[in-house]
């Protein structure tokens, strides 16, 4: 019996869209460096502040992506303020990780009736949780979700910037079981990535619900998933017809 609904987050649970990743880039970088200024410390030249963060962030990003384990971009920052010669109270720190993420949330959407949609499985008894593939530091996703009136019915959130493991590990996921109480047949999955999320969610045993991001994305046979969805609010007739 399903007892639990897990989401991924970008292009699931909320609309990224396409990313400018530059104009994101640049944005953080120009909001995090007038920032620092405010702090009358001594910073260095602004090309040389944006050039440091884009070379040791793409490094952090491709190593990432060889050894198939994520970072926290709160620990790249610091490293980039200690080559520097930065000198920030630690205090600041949640501060600039924000900056760094806010042009990503100013142009995220979210689908009309997804709050009255989780509201109903919450008042059903379901579980919901979180599992995402991201290096942004967890604070700032939960942000993200308080300020979008979603954080409430998402006690669980596992995020790959706080376990380091990343979908389609097996680990992740079984964190987030764990943590949600309850075995994998009794979850669902739903996601936008074929590899990550469909064929991740299948190997830990759960149900699969998969929401492309565009009608011409395929799928294999090999990673067929349980379901298909064009928008998240078609969701609940996927659980009325499994339950």
């Amino acid at each position: 019996m399903l007892q639990a609904i897990l989401f991924d987050f970008a292009n699931t649970l909320m609309h990224f869209g396409k990313f400018n990743r530059r104009k994101i880039f640049k944005s953080g970088s120009r909001d995090t460096y007038q920032h620092l200024k405010t702090l009358n410390i001594p910073l260095p030249p602004y090309s040389v502040y944006a050039r440091t963060n884009m070379r040791i962030f793409r490094r952090r990003y491709i190593w990432s992506n060889i050894r198939g384990r994520d970072f926290n971009a709160t620990d790249v920052m610091v490293k980039v303020l200690k080559k520097l010669e930065i000198h920030v109270p630690e205090r600041e720190h949640p501060t600039l990780a924000w900056m760094w993420y806010r042009p990503v949330v100013q142009q995220v959407k979210i689908e009309p009736g997804t709050h009255d949609m989780l509201e109903k499985f919450r008042r059903r008894g379901l579980r919901l949780a979180i599992v995402s593939n991201t290096c942004a530091p967890g604070h700032c996703l939960d942000r993200h979700l308080e300020n979008e009136k979603l954080l409430e019915y998402f006690p669980v959130r596992i995020y790959s910037s706080h376990t380091l493991y990343r979908k389609p590990h097996p680990e992740i996921f079984r964190i987030a079981l764990e943590s949600l109480g309850v075995t994998p047949d009794q979850a669902m999955f739903v996601g936008d990535l074929i590899r990550a999320d469909i064929k991740g969610a299948r190997r830990a045993g759960m149900l699969t619900v998969w929401k492309p991001v565009t009608h011409t994305a395929k799928y294999s046979r090999r990673n067929r998933p349980d379901h298909v969805i064009r928008k998240i609010t078609e969701l609940p007739k996927i659980i009325e017809s499994i339950t």
